[in-house]
């Protein structure tokens, strides 16, 4: 009980007070104090925030080697957290960066306005049209020798791309309306979407084909990053352990405490007159993110495109990546068995994302490094990433134990819980335990419930009794914690 109302008042800890060997580095930690000025109590996920446009902008010339596979940079996040709580507000300063980035680098790349490479997710339809494009007809005209159309045309079926198409960041402000957690007629194959983009880019598996009943077979190269932010849906626990889609991505669940949105609301009221221009820090962080794209640009033309040497790993990084995941192991022993089984499908995944974070750290720090010591994962990018990915799984814990709490409380007072208890309380004990077959029969008699509900309902309020054996007696009593709430 103790380690669990740990886990369930966990909080993210401040990045300005994190040990020295964990420390973030200087760009990123820049970066998320002033996202704290445009969107309270949101230092985590405006982490994320950096490093899901970094991982986007580099992933064409860097690859993370895993043996016989590769992954990419991208770095797809999911953030769910409680409704008028910062969420777009954070998305809104988000969107001005990576604009003003992708602005930066398509000047640079020769791309004009009107056929960018890096383009923002723009779409709120998300119908199979309008994620990964369509067919239409066109007349497809024949020109002779002084350009004029011959009488030779035909029609022809021409794809029409969709908003998933090309490279950028897919920016989903309501990913409740995504499809993913409820289930349409018009979005039923978006989970398969999103899981096969966020496959890595290191071979086809990443493309979504769709073959046309009648039509051609459309071809959609997603290459794009996930930022979805939601508040919380209902039956999530649910979604998280059946859809795929979530458990590909770098989750972030949080019920914001009250406290924190009363500070939240009481600092809104003393902005209030006040202005703060964006400017400035928006055109700081893009250029920020332009020399980091520059400098992995040159780095990849040095190396004559060898992605998968433009990082090296140095001595005990390896090591400590294996003992992050025995830390996690040993963490979520200690958690109930329900929490443990939706927790673990990430853990695969959280061991990537400790490597490809490690790898975005390591290139966050260039700028500020000796000549020799660039481009090397160092054991400090190693704690930089296991902080931030301790941090994901260990938040989930506490909203997965919050959450099943909230659901047994509301079983409880369903099957109203205070008469057990008081039955228990009226009746005699020794030791402090009463025979289970007696409070039955006190129950049918008391209260009128028969054997038959009894037995069906006690597994929902066993959690709020001890039992145990004397022979073949079954001896309960009221846990200790509830014995004082029940005795207030």
């Amino acid at each position: 009980r103790e380690g669990e109302t740990m886990m369930e008042n966990y909080e993210i800890q401040d990045i300005n007070d994190m040990a020295a060997d964990e420390r973030l580095p200087m760009g990123v930690v820049k970066w998320t104090n002033t996202f704290a000025e445009v969107s309270r109590y949101n230092e985590y996920p405006a982490i994320l925030a950096y490093f899901c446009l970094l991982g986007q902008i580099i992933k064409d010339n860097v690859v993370i080697p895993y043996g016989f596979t590769k992954e990419d940079t991208r770095f797809h996040v999911g953030w769910v957290q409680t409704a008028r709580s910062g969420k777009s507000v954070l998305n809104d300063f988000l969107t001005q960066i990576t604009l003003k980035t992708y602005q930066y680098i398509n000047s640079h790349l020769g791309r004009h306005e009107d056929d960018p490479y890096f383009t923002l997710f723009d779409v709120v339809d998300y119908t199979d049209a309008a994620l990964i494009g369509s067919v239409k007809t066109v007349r497809n005209e024949h020109y002779g020798e002084e350009g004029h159309p011959t009488s030779d045309e035909k029609e022809v079926e021409k794809q029409v791309y969709g908003a998933l198409e090309g490279s950028g960041i897919a920016l989903f402000d309501e990913f409740e309306s995504s499809g993913i957690f409820k289930k349409s007629a018009h979005k039923e194959n978006v989970v398969t979407y999103f899981q096969k983009f966020m496959n890595t880019l290191t071979t086809d598996g990443y493309l979504i084909k769709k073959k046309l009943a009648h039509g051609p077979e459309l071809i959609c190269d997603c290459q794009r990053s996930v930022w979805a932010t939601t508040y919380v849906p209902e039956h999530l626990t649910d979604v998280i352990a059946t859809k795929g889609v979530l458990q590909r991505m770098f989750l972030y669940v949080r019920d914001v405490p009250q406290h924190v949105l009363d500070d939240m609301r009481r600092e809104l009221i003393r902005s209030l007159g006040t202005t703060k221009a964006r400017l400035k820090p928006t055109n700081d962080f893009a250029k920020h993110m332009f020399e980091l794209f520059n400098l992995t640009v040159e780095r990849y033309n040095e190396l004559e495109g060898d992605k998968e040497k433009i990082v090296t790993f140095s001595d005990g990084c390896l090591d400590l990546i294996e003992l992050e995941y025995s830390n996690m192991v040993r963490y979520l022993a200690k958690v109930p068995d329900k929490v443990r089984k939706v927790v673990s499908l990430f853990e695969t995944n959280s061991l990537i994302y400790i490597a490809k974070l490690a790898v975005l750290c390591t290139i966050a720090e260039t700028p500020n490094r000796k000549e020799e010591e660039r481009w090397v994962v160092f054991p400090r990018n190693i704690r930089q990433a296991s902080w931030i990915v301790r941090q994901g799984y260990m938040s989930l814990v506490g909203w997965m134990i919050t959450s099943l709490k909230v659901q047994r409380t509301s079983v409880a007072e369903q099957i109203n819980i205070s008469d057990y208890i008081e039955a228990f309380n009226t009746m005699d004990k020794i030791d402090g335990y009463v025979n289970k077959a007696e409070l039955r029969v006190y129950m049918e008699q008391r209260y009128h419930i028969p054997q038959a509900k009894f037995y069906r309902v006690w597994p929902k309020i066993s959690h709020r009794f001890e039992s145990k054996k004397a022979g073949k007696t079954i001896l309960i009593k009221i846990k200790e914690e509830d014995e004082n709430e029940s005795n207030l």
